[in-house]
């Protein structure tokens, strides 16, 4: 071999050394917490977007997908979004957040809005709040420094219990577990609200619920109480829609910056398409859950159109104390003009 053509051997090599080198810096490695259950329809397709996203990016951007559980709750996946220390990377690049991890990441987005029981009770009443205010919220969430990649609504808020009621009196009198919850504002909701709730340790929950003298019972979606096993340890469950649990994709504005903006469309497209996936077959996944659970002996709670009124008009009772008390948890106003939104709906 010439010393010309080893010349041009050794340039060729340099220059695929160097390409190999950029391009491997270049890749976004996300790493991502989620609050939903192993195995759940919500973390299936949170997965598949994974997947889907490297295929856009052609192998550009990877997810890692960690429980949130695992790393502590919600208040702990919230201090990972941020560094330890100025010009080191964050734990995480991102997070899917319950409603109340959503206000304690974003207070001033007022995200408890949309939850306030009865106010929204259906997912065509949730697309029209959010049609109408969801941009509102979504810049406050650009404001605190995160992308907002969905929302979605994850199930419709229930009560399970070991004992009977046929009142919300009654209802009101069951000890209530508000385990893991991180947020002080949503079991002093409760409190003067006149429900009997009690703070247990996450890791205690379980040992809790399954002791005689422990909790009587708790508050969750039935895609939660059925995939975490919980309903094995109770006996009753209430089958109505008090209202949506709300969960939010976001991802660090930082982090998600490292990806080149021509996907930033494509990939956001990815998700939305998973979200509604996940909004179409809420129900039946939802019916599902109930008809498993039914079949395994918990009796099912239905009060009829005239007790839920009774039930709704109490709420709303109470809706001004708690405003009194937690004036900077929801946004008063938007939720006057989303009872007047959804009113002729409703007829």
């Amino acid at each position: 071999m010439t010393i010309q053509r080893k010349c041009v051997v050794m340039l060729c090599m340099v220059t695929a050394l160097a390409a190999s080198s950029l391009y491997a810096d270049d890749k976004v490695v996300l790493k991502i917490a989620t609050v939903a259950p192993a195995r759940s329809a919500w973390d299936i397709e949170l997965k598949k977007v994974a997947e889907e996203w490297n295929r856009i990016t052609g192998g550009l951007v990877t997810m890692k997908i960690y429980s949130m559980n695992t790393l502590g709750g919600e208040k702990s996946g919230i201090q990972k979004l941020k560094a330890a220390r100025p010009g080191q990377p964050a734990p995480l690049d991102g997070a899917i957040f319950t409603t109340i991890g959503m206000h304690e990441l974003v207070p001033d987005a007022y995200m408890y809005t949309l939850t306030l029981p009865f106010l929204i009770q259906n997912q065509t009443e949730l697309d029209k709040a959010l049609s109408v205010y969801g941009n509102k919220i979504e810049s406050k969430i650009k404001a605190a420094g995160y992308e907002l990649i969905a929302w979605s609504n994850v199930g419709w808020l229930s009560f399970y219990t070991k004992e009977p009621y046929s009142t919300l009196a009654e209802l009101k009198k069951i000890k209530m577990s508000v385990s893991g919850l991180d947020s002080p504002i949503l079991s002093d909701s409760f409190k003067i609200s006149g429900f009997n709730v009690v703070d247990t340790p996450a890791q205690k929950f379980s040992q809790m619920l399954k002791s005689k003298n422990g909790i009587g019972g708790f508050f969750a979606v039935h895609l939660m109480t059925y995939a975490a096993g919980f309903y094995k340890d109770i006996n009753y469950a209430l089958d109505v829609k008090l209202c949506p649990v709300i969960a939010g994709f976001v991802i660090s504005n930082a982090s998600w910056e490292k990806i080149p903006k021509k996907y930033h469309a494509p990939l956001k497209e990815a998700m939305e398409k998973a979200r509604k996936r996940l909004n179409d077959a809420l129900d039946s996944s939802d019916a599902d859950c109930v008809q498993k659970m039914e079949a395994s002996g918990v009796t099912m709670i239905r009060p009829s159109k005239d007790e839920l009124k009774k039930w709704e008009a109490e709420f709303n009772d109470n809706i001004n104390d708690i405003y009194k008390a937690f004036p900077n948890a929801f946004d008063m106003e938007m939720y006057k003009n989303i009872q007047a939104l959804v009113a002729p709906m409703r007829k």
